[in-house]
């Protein structure tokens, strides 16, 4: 159990350094206010994704799916970031909180279906 609660402990240490990093390489480069959020929106958003999904980190299939799913989205957050009005505070924080559990829960389903089907199917690659 205390085991348990370490690992818990080292997970939100990682997550909260991962996000602080994320907002101070931010403002050490001098981006944009809309651009921060998207850089800080994906590092929270793929933390919390890999986090979620530990039992599938000694799979090769799950960080290659991990790296297109990332690349997609990426791609897709150029357009939109590139697309929005220049805003004085970026993008509505409070928008982007249920787009991110949505976003999330979507991409953790479909990596873990993804490695269920794989586990049933062959040897683990």
């Amino acid at each position: 159990m205390i085991g348990q609660k370490q690992i818990a402990i080292l997970e939100w240490v990682i997550f909260g350094g991962l996000s602080t990093c994320a907002v101070a390489a931010s403002e050490l480069i001098g981006l944009k206010q809309v651009w921060e959020d998207g850089v800080v929106y994906t590092v929270v958003l793929f933390a919390a994704i890999v986090t979620a999904l530990r039992p599938a980190w000694g799979r090769k299939s799950f960080w290659g799916s991990l790296a297109l799913i990332f690349t997609g989205h990426t791609i897709v957050w150029l357009v939109v970031l590139q697309a929005l009005p220049s805003r004085r505070f970026g993008i509505p924080k409070l928008l982007l909180i249920p787009l991110g559990a949505i976003e999330g829960v979507l991409i953790a389903g479909f990596l873990w279906k993804r490695m269920k089907v794989l586990r049933t199917s062959g040897p683990r690659s």
